[in-house]
């Protein structure tokens, strides 16, 4: 295991300084790390950022991180539409432990693997998401890509549109190429959106276990970076 995994671990795990803690001024484009919608789930209230040299996930902005699930449009957010303005405005919403069927160790409610980001738009293969470091694609799956660093991170995006992804399994990419565009692939009546998370290996006890770990604070660091 290396160092950086061990602090990660820790970070999510125990809330521990092990980690470097985010330098973050206030910004109301984002709410606050683990402020979950209400009665969706007990977040994670960790404001320090993972990777800070991670680039955001998307070629452009604007982006909007919230649930797509329990906003108008989802199947939980009480009809509407995905197209709603209220789905395309700030502020951001974490929602990494939002309560889905997944059973998650850093979750008190089990919980959602990873963050919900949409595009610019509700369109539908118009929006480019990108390598977010250096690496390989390590997986391409029904649904999901992964990413694969030299440190052994794992960036995983799904509902990209499978069928037209610009790389291959075992493609090197850089930072900030192209991959796919954001789509709906799994199931068709999801809102358009880009499923983002992160998977670190960790020692638990006498266990190796390859955990999800939370990605908002990360996302809103390298967005500020993409837009500011």
């Amino acid at each position: 295991m290396t160092p950086r995994a061990t602090s990660l671990f820790c970070g999510a795990l125990a809330l521990s300084a092990l980690i470097i803690a985010a330098s973050a001024n206030a910004d109301d484009r984002f709410k606050a790390p683990g402020d979950l919608i209400k009665d969706t789930g007990i977040g994670l209230s960790i404001g320090t950022v993972l990777y800070p040299d991670m680039r955001f996930p998307l070629e452009s902005g604007p982006a909007y991180a919230n649930s797509h699930v329990y906003a108008p449009g989802g199947f939980k957010g009480n009809g509407g539409s995905q197209c709603d303005t209220v789905n395309y405005s700030y502020p951001w919403r974490d929602n990494f432990c939002e309560l889905r069927r997944s059973d998650l160790p850093v979750c008190a409610s089990g919980g959602h693997q990873g963050q919900d980001i949409r595009p610019a738009t509700c369109q539908s293969d118009t929006h480019w998401a990108v390598a977010v470091e250096d690496g390989v694609i390590a997986h391409v799956g029904r649904f999901a890509l992964t990413l694969q660093t030299p440190s052994g991170t794992l960036y995983r995006y799904v509902h990209m549109n499978m069928d037209d992804l610009a790389v291959a399994p075992l493609d090197k990419v850089s930072k900030g190429d192209r991959l796919g565009k954001v789509s709906n692939s799994w199931i068709s009546e999801l809102p358009i959106h880009l499923h983002f998370d992160v998977k670190e290996t960790v020692q638990i006890g006498d266990e190796t276990r390859s955990v999800f770990v939370p990605p908002y604070s990360s996302l809103v660091t390298s967005y500020r970076q993409l837009t500011d």
